[in-house]
């Protein structure tokens, strides 16, 4: 927005800054400040907007922030992890207003995308890295953006750190701290064992009908 409209005033923060501004600006009694400079912005950008859930002042406010906005004209864009339909403790008339624009699911980048994704982090950084290590962090790490140039960073740190190269076995155990293990499958016979384990009580004992308080 800024490269085509270098004019335009543009805000980016996220709904918990925004939270904690506005809680600051009700102790200092410097609500109305507040409100009046959120209503001169032209482009507002409020990330994480599910975090007003249950903040009924915040709520408030922003919600008259958003009118003025809306009103004149201007450009709001939230971003949430669900669609406003699923929004919890969110005030109707709000959430009505989310409503009111383009919603757009934005999907968790596939392999070619990761692999670009981390290619552009390490041209960034000046770093160069093998291309089948590039492609088993791109493998492993499918959740988000975040985690993915996370790993990378990790690996360069230990690789600076400790001053080895970079191989796919540090890949392998980067990777690790970053991935939940969930190849092995929950049955209910694993539960048992681990919960008698726990417990130092046999399995036979645990599937008894006996109710004796050890």
């Amino acid at each position: 927005i800024k490269e085509k409209y270098p004019d335009k005033t543009v805000l980016y923060i996220s709904a918990e800054k925004f939270t904690q501004q506005y809680v600051e600006s009700v102790k200092k009694n410097t609500r109305n400040d507040f409100i009046h400079f959120y209503q001169i912005l032209e482009v507002l950008i409020i990330d994480d907007v599910q975090f007003l859930s249950g903040k009924s002042g915040t709520q408030d406010v922003f919600f008259h922030i958003f009118n003025q906005l809306h009103q004149n004209g201007k450009q709001v864009i939230l971003t949430s992890d669900k669609a406003p339909v699923d929004m919890q403790d969110i005030e109707q008339r709000l959430l009505s207003r989310f409503k009111w624009g383009l919603s757009a699911e934005l999907q968790l980048p596939d392999f070619e995308t990761r692999i670009s994704i981390l290619k552009n982090k390490l041209y960034r950084d000046g770093v160069e890295i093998n291309q089948d290590i590039i492609e088993y962090v791109a493998k492993n790490i499918k959740t988000n953006v975040r985690e993915l140039e996370g790993a990378i960073i990790s690996l360069i740190a230990q690789s600076s750190f400790n001053k080895a190269e970079i191989t796919i076995d540090l890949a392998r155990d980067i990777v690790q701290k970053f991935v939940k293990n969930t190849k092995r499958e929950v049955s209910i016979d694993y539960i048992q064992k681990v919960v008698s384990d726990y417990f130092q009580m046999d399995i036979q004992t645990l599937q008894s009908k006996t109710r004796r308080r050890h």
